[in-house]
Parts: C-alpha cells; structure tokens; sequence
C-alpha cells in the first residue's frame, strides 16, 4: 500500500513545480533542455547513492571499460535525463503538430499492420530516450493504447502527467489494478504499452540475462503473449539533438511461430530482453541506469 501523504505535502510539491515550470517554460526549448542537462549534472554531484548505484551499474554492463569512461557515461546518462525532463515540461501545453514535427519515425507501417490484426499488441519499450514522447507519438500515428503506470505519489502531479499522457487518445491504466484489464484490451483487439525494463518482485518475475547479467525481469508480457497469442512490438524514442528524437519500431515477436519451447516465459522473457536491450546497446547514455536493477549479485 502506497504511503499515506499530507495535503499539505502534495500541495507543496506542485507549487515547487509549477515555479520550476514557469521559469523553463519562459526558455527557447533548446535553452530549456540545455539548463535541464546542466540540472541534471548537478543532481549527480548532490545525489551520491544514485551517482555511485549509476556508476556500478555501468561498470557490471562494460567490465572492460575504466574508471574514467564510466564517469563520462556517468555524466551523460545524468545530463541526458535532466534535458528530456526539461523537455517533457516544456511540452505539456504544446499542440501535437509541432511535437510530431520534432519526431522522426521509422517502421510506422509496422504498427499500424500489427494493431489492425486484430490479435492484440503489447508494446513494449524501456526506460530510454524520451518513452514519454514515444508513447503519444505511436498514438497520433497509429492508434491509442491503453499504457501501464505506476501512478506518482503526489495526486496533483499525478493528474498532469496523466492529462499529458492521454493527450493523443491514450488511455492511463495503474498497474495496481491492471490485471483483468489487461487482458479484456488484449482479447478485444487492443493495445497494451508496458515499460518492461525494471527490477521485478520474485511472484511476478522471472531471472533472465539483461544486459549480460541475469536481472529479475517481469514474466507478464511472455505469460500474456503465450495466454493471448498478442504480438510483442518493441519500440524506442532516441534523443537525436536538442528537443528532437527518432521514434523506431522494431518487428513484432508472434509466439504463433516460436516452438513451444520458445513460448516458455523464460525462453520468450529472454527474447523481449534482448529487443529491449537493442536501442540501449546503441545509445547507452540514454537508459535509467540510475535503477537498481541487478539486485541478484
């Protein structure tokens, strides 16, 4: 159960917010990212734990690199989440119109076939780029999807970010109460957005190599494809320059052509990881590394 918070608290918290909006807002967009990765590198300097947890990660992903270039990976990967925050905040109110111009797509045709099947698609993505923008974009193009979170804390931040979220069409589910949800989309023809790329709980995961090390990883979407034979279409947002990204779309995994060896939720687990692994093997300065992640060493 979440944790009981003042009203006072949250009240607080979104006026702070709304300050800290106004003033990046107030900024040219590429200014505004720029003042957000300078943030972003601050962050880093104040906050030890994620500093030092980001740069064990990086080191348990690339033994083979020194001190050194673990801090500038480091470095970028707190600079690079600060700027797509300062992004994010400077798009809440922007028309869709612009925010597509800022988005090159690939393989949209690979979406669209894949949601006009009829079977069901768990779109799946990590904590990379910008998946916020991700998401709305896939919405504008191709059709909504109904997109698992887990809610803020703070309500009253919680209902922006909803509000931005569902801006193309996109339906907010919570995971809290996802479960019978989640299949009643997938049966009827729809689709289901899911960020699949973080620690587990042991009921509801399953150990599979992430990033050459075994990571607890969520069993739902090779347990839901199996269940409802839906097709896994991966996709990722990459931050190509300042407010601008490359939105691609991989080819959709069909568990009605592995073998039932491959349909097993380890086997096709470790399938999903490795799509998932792709866009951050290309471009790791943009994935959460500040995450706890590997908490089975």
């Amino acid at each position: 159960m979440p944790k009981r918070r003042s009203s006072l608290r949250n009240q607080a918290e979104a006026a702070a917010f709304a300050l800290l909006a106004a003033g990046i807002r107030a900024l040219p967009r590429a200014r505004a990212e720029a003042a957000g990765r300078r943030l972003g590198l601050l962050f880093r300097l104040l906050a030890r734990r994620r500093r030092e947890l980001a740069e064990r990660n990086l080191a348990r992903a690339y033994p083979g690199e020194g001190t050194g270039e673990i801090e500038r990976l480091s470095r970028e990967v707190f600079a690079h989440f600060g700027g797509v925050a300062a992004d994010l905040v400077h798009s809440l109110d922007e028309p869709i119109d612009s925010l597509l111009e800022r988005v090159e797509v690939e393989n949209i045709e690979v979406v669209r076939a894949a949601m006009g099947s009829g079977r069901g698609v768990l779109f799946i993505t990590a904590h990379f780029g910008n998946w916020e923008v991700g998401a709305i974009v896939t919405a504008a193009l191709a059709g909504p999807l109904t997109v698992v979170v887990r809610p803020l804390d703070n309500p009253i931040l919680d209902a922006l970010l909803t509000s931005f979220r569902e801006r193309t069409g996109n339906r907010v589910l919570s995971k809290r109460e996802a479960a019978r949800e989640i299949l009643r989309v997938l049966r009827s023809g729809g689709t289901i957005g899911i960020v699949a790329d973080q620690h587990a709980p042991p009921r509801d995961a399953v150990v599979a190599p992430f990033l050459g090390r075994p990571a607890s990883t969520t069993n739902s979407v090779a347990r839901l494809a199996d269940r409802t034979e839906a097709l896994i279409l991966p996709g990722a947002a990459a931050r190509t320059a300042p407010g601008r990204y490359r939105l691609a779309f991989g080819e959709p995994i069909d568990v009605r052509t592995l073998s039932p060896s491959e349909r097993k939720v380890e086997a096709l687990t470790t399938r999903v990881n490795q799509r998932l692994e792709e866009p951050i093997l290309a471009r790791p300065e943009q994935w959460l590394w500040l995450h706890d992640r590997w908490r089975l060493d």
